[in-house]
């Protein structure tokens, strides 16, 4: 038989992994609105679309901040390749 204090500790125990695994069902049974989509309303996991003038790929959640009115973020919505900084060498 088991003292008392390890029978609280055992109880204890087995409390925070019931509670546990609870929360981790309960979140991936209903997840919350804010694991949906971007705080500008995009959804995660969104392809980018194709620019119909030039046919490059535009980043979706750049897009969505440049017409909210971040007008910088519309110029950096076409992903380039980044140029390197030594010259190619």
């Amino acid at each position: 038989m088991l003292p008392a204090g390890q029978k609280q500790m055992l109880a204890l125990a087995l409390l925070a992994g019931v509670m546990t695994i609870g929360t981790f069902i309960y979140i991936l049974a209903t997840p919350p609105a804010y694991l949906h989509r971007t705080r500008d309303g995009v959804a995660y996991f969104t392809p980018p679309v194709i620019d119909p003038v030039n046919g490059k790929p535009l980043n979706v959640d750049r897009l969505a901040q440049y017409y909210k009115g971040n007008v910088s973020a519309g110029v950096y919505a076409v992903e380039k390749v980044p140029a390197s900084k030594n010259g190619g060498h």
